[in-house]
Parts: C-alpha cells; structure tokens; sequence
C-alpha cells in the first residue's frame, strides 16, 4: 500500500534528498492521516446539505496535519508525499492566498436553500469537490480571515473533509501582532484540535543548500529589464484587477515596477492574482530598509512572492540595501525572512537569465 514513507525512501534511495532525522520522525503520523484518507465512505446527508461519513464507522476525531517551521525545511515536499499517496479523485492542493479569493466568491455566489447556514453550504461544496484539502503556505493575514477560517474548518470537519498545510508559523503564533488577535483565538483553538500539529525544527534549508548564498543581481534594474527584454525601459501603467498601477517599464510580459508603487500602494491578493495572469518575470527596483511601522508594505511584498512561487514567475529584486537586511525588526520580519527564500530560488529560474 502507498504511503508517504514508500515516498520518502524512494526519493532517498534516489538521490533527490538528503536524510533529515525531523522529517524522518514525521512520517509515521503522515502515514497514519494517508490511511485515514483512504478509509471507504459515502456522501449522506446532514444539516440540509451532503458530508461524507464512513461506511465501517466514524471517521477519525482529529483529520490531517499541520506542518510548521523555517523556510526550505521540507514541509511542501512532506505533504506532496501525502497528497500523491492518497489514491482518491476528490484531493485538491491550493496555494492559500488564491484558495481565500476562491471561498469569499463562493460565499458571494452561494444560494443556500431553507435555513442551511451558508458557511456550511460552501463547505460541502468544497467536500464534494476535495475529501482531501492541502493549502501550501498558510497564514492570516486580516482579523477578517482568521474569524472566516475559523468557521470555515469547523464546517469542513464536519463534512469529513481532511485538511493539511504548511506553514512558517505555530498555530499559536498566528496573527500573533495582529489587532483585536482575540477574535482569531477560537479558530487557532480548533485547528489544534481538529489537526496534528507537528514542527519540522531546526536543521537544514535545502533550499539554500542546493542552490547557495543569495547576493542579489549584479546588474542594475534598468540593465536587468534591458537584458530579458532587448528595450530599455519606458514609463507606462497596467491595469491589475480595478486599479491602475504605474510601472517602469513593460514589454513582451516582463514588468519592472517600483517598490513604492507596487507595495505601499493599497493592492492586495486579487490584484497581485491578476498580475500573475500577465507576467512572464517581474523586476522590483527600490526596495528599501523597512522598519516596523512598514509592516503593511512588507507584507504585500509578502503575498507577491508567495503568488510569483506558486506560478513559478521569475524576479529579479534590487534594492537599497541587501534583502536580508531590508525588514529586520517588527510583525513582518519573520515572513519577510521566508520570502527571501523564496526570492533567491525564483531569482535562479533559467527563462530569463541575467
């Protein structure tokens, strides 16, 4: 039978990984949550609407895992192990940022009929569609989600859906300088609950272990568009979503945007989405060094690269100082920090070398 330990050691006696003791004690818990997965149910109904329920008895209490700790610990690679173990039509991996885009439209869509509660009514949506359901990066970044979220797994565990994620952060470290945190408390309660918990500590990132030290690009922002394009640049606009947003040169899908107007501007996940759907390769020019009361900026710079790595977007990132030093301090420099990651390893992508 498969499992994400046949996974592991496949990719070990491969030559793909490298043996890491953290992620080793891991698997037999993410065998368990494949084996769980795998147990034969069928969709009844409950509430007014359709769940699945087992057919040899309940369905475990506590459904999935949340795996958490530094960038490049293996946390996306583990549950891509789980989610190709589980031989079962209704799976779905989402990156989180567009999954919430996806449910605040459903939620706009639904019609529930009777006095079904409408959360619940989309939450069975979602069950048909997925029994499985793993989100890549998970966090909350408003009061807003983090009450929505918590609604939201209540419902989906009661329509048997098994929920894993990763993320960079402890359940209990969510949202954690966030205001009127007390709100988001009953959902952080529910994942533990509901979901292992389980931390992948320190060690290693692979990341940087294969792919080096990040420096940043030797040329200029100019010469990096000059470079992937064969133009020098010339100021213009885009549209993104609603909102037209200066930029500093565009051509043949590569834009080269200023700091300023693409992260302290009022822009957010839809926008950034939209931005994804144009661009081949993003070039970002005057990053500067942030303090703590930079917080929003450094967070929309946050969610761009979380989206620019789930498409696979190159960029290329210049600024006034190093990266790794541009938000040291405050609510965002943990996240800033997993983003640097992610820049260095989107920065290597070979379609638009410098």
């Amino acid at each position: 039978m498969d499992n994400p330990s046949r996974h592991w050691k496949a990719a070990l006696d491969g030559g793909r990984i490298q043996r890491d003791p953290v992620q080793e004690a891991i698997l037999p818990l993410m065998d368990q949550v494949a084996a769980g997965v795998r147990m034969p149910v069928r969709r009844v109904s409950w509430r007014g609407v359709e769940v699945w329920r087992g057919e040899g008895g309940d369905l475990p209490d506590v459904r999935g895992v949340y795996l958490y700790g530094d960038v490049g610990r293996g946390k996306s690679l583990m549950m891509q192990w789980l989610f190709d173990s589980v031989p079962i039509a209704e799976k779905r991996r989402v990156h989180f940022h567009p999954f919430m885009e996806e449910l605040h439209h459903r939620l706009h869509q639904a019609k529930p009929t009777g006095n079904v509660d409408l959360v619940l009514y989309v939450a069975s949506q979602l069950s048909a569609e997925a029994r499985l359901l793993c989100f890549d990066e998970f966090y909350i970044t408003t009061i807003a989600d983090g009450v929505l979220l918590g609604r939201l797994l209540s419902a989906l565990h009661h329509c048997g859906v098994t929920l894993c994620a990763t993320s960079n952060w402890a359940p209990d470290h969510l949202f954690q300088d966030g205001f009127n945190r007390a709100s988001v408390l009953p959902f952080i309660e529910r994942l533990k609950s509901r979901i292992h918990v389980c931390e992948l500590g320190q060690g290693v990132d692979w990341r940087r272990r294969v792919s080096g030290t990040l420096h940043g690009p030797t040329h200029t922002a100019e010469e990096s568009f000059s470079r992937m394009t064969g133009h020098r640049p010339t100021p213009d606009s885009i549209v993104l979503r609603h909102t037209r947003v200066p930029v500093r040169g565009m051509e043949n899908g590569v834009f080269l945007f200023g700091f300023e107007a693409l992260c302290n501007a009022m822009l957010g996940r839809a926008e950034y989405m939209n931005l994804c759907t144009q661009a081949k390769a993003v070039i970002i020019s005057g990053v500067p060094g942030l303090t703590p009361d930079d917080a929003d900026a450094a967070m929309r710079f946050v969610v761009l690269v979380d989206l620019l790595y789930e498409h696979r977007i190159p960029i290329r990132v210049h600024g006034k100082v190093a990266l790794e030093e541009a938000c040291t301090d405050g609510p965002a420099a943990f996240a800033w920090r997993r983003s640097v990651s992610r820049v260095h390893e989107l920065s290597r992508l070979g379609e638009y070398p410098e």
